[in-house]
């Protein structure tokens, strides 16, 4: 016996009875299949159903592709043999929005650029099309956009029809199919139809409005990021909200943060600019003060990072001569070692034989190494180096 899926005329309802025709082992969880049912199961891009199952919560829903049966898994037990199931109306909603949202955008498309969707993904935050193109230009989302949002205000009536195979190819869809058996159709008064087994509202207008939000490129294609309805307000009160916030972080008008985060960025480029300058010109103060005993240079810091201390070994070995030998105590123990150009000594071949004492990783040039992750002290570490010149 194959599960009557009652959301397939009616994707309103919201409660059922049904009988338990089935239960199976799903994980360490119980499955039920139910000679009918309203509950909605994963499959063509949208997310199942939740709900209650007499007073246990469903956690999922599937489609067991062999017989055409649904299982229903719940986090419990029930009795049986009859059930009450009660659909999530909030989820229900949202999905319908989200999906009869894609069936709109997809058409426009389709409509002004002759790209038809190649897959759908229904999220918990997002929906995404993919589009056989190599790129998407803002104009071209907005022009799709607007679209689409003059068939939801239009308020169109979305119905639901049965077409059989034989006159499939006549039925105008707007990708083909290859479901067998009576084809259950979208219908979109005059402006689209498409096979799907998917909830959807009974109006455009039930749509609200549809927002593309990003727009990228994925498996060399093209992926419009959109949400529709109830989405579109919560988005637009968290934007609302951060634009606020970020208008008085920098004391300016909303519309005219975008200028404003400019201006403060390429300051910001030029302060670092001036205070990497100045690094570099007190590095090399203290390279050049810097003391070497005996054709080496040997010091411990404490936080200096590993990049200013490599910047300062370097300028150090402006000198003729010269080995550096210096640690970091920071997060780990880190360790630079480096030479003028005109010795012999390989401090790469040095830092090996330091980790293969103490421990932890790196590697580098003849003339520059560094490694970190050292056990032991800064001192006995770099004596020891020092020992091995």
């Amino acid at each position: 016996m194959k599960t009557e899926r009652l959301y397939y005329n009616d994707p309103y309802l919201l409660e059922f009875d049904a009988k338990i025709i089935e239960a199976r082992a799903v994980g360490d969880r119980l499955g039920l299949v139910l000679d009918k049912t309203a509950f909605y199961p994963t499959s063509g891009g949208q997310p199942n159903d939740l709900g209650m199952i007499d007073d246990v919560p469903l956690v999922d829903c599937l489609e067991d592709e062999a017989s055409g049966n649904i299982i229903h898994v719940i986090e419990g037990s029930v009795t049986g043999p009859s059930v009450h199931g009660r659909i999530d109306p909030a989820r229900r909603a949202d999905h319908m929005q989200q999906h009869s949202g894609q069936h709109v955008l997809s058409q426009a498309f389709v409509e002004l650029f002759n790209w038809p969707t190649v897959s759908f993904h229904l999220g918990a935050v997002s929906c995404t099309i993919d589009l056989p193109a190599d790129s998407v230009s803002r104009e071209q989302a907005e022009a799709a956009e607007d679209l689409a949002n003059r068939i939801v205000r239009e308020n169109r009536s979305v119905a639901i029809r049965y077409i059989a195979p034989e006159n499939i190819s006549e039925a105008g869809l707007r990708k083909p199919t290859d479901r067998s058996g009576d084809i259950r159709v979208i219908d979109i008064a005059g402006y689209d139809r498409s096979a799907c087994g998917g909830t959807h509202v009974r109006t455009t207008g039930e749509i609200g409005p549809i927002l593309i939000t990003g727009i990228d490129r994925a498996k060399k294609q093209a992926r419009v990021e959109f949400i529709s309805g109830g989405r579109v307000l919560k988005y637009a009160r968290q934007a609302n909200r951060t634009l606020e916030s970020i208008s008085q972080t920098i004391s300016a008008a909303p519309f005219e943060t975008a200028a404003a985060v400019r201006a403060l960025w390429d300051e910001h480029q030029r302060t670092r600019k001036r205070i990497e300058d100045f690094e570099s010109e007190l590095l090399d103060y203290e390279a050049a003060q810097f003391p070497v005993s005996n054709g080496v240079a040997k010091a411990t810091f404490k936080n200096r990072g590993i990049e200013k201390l490599k910047m300062l070994a370097v300028k150090i070995c402006a000198r003729p001569g010269t080995v550096v030998l210096l640690a970091d105590e920071g997060d780990q123990l880190r360790v630079v070692f480096a030479r003028s150009a005109d010795v012999a000594i390989d401090v790469a071949a040095l830092l090996k034989k330091t980790l293969e004492r103490f421990g932890g990783r790196g590697g580098g040039r003849p003339n520059l190494a560094q490694g970190g992750g050292l056990t032991g002290s800064a001192e006995e570490i770099l004596n020891c180096a020092h020992e091995m010149l």
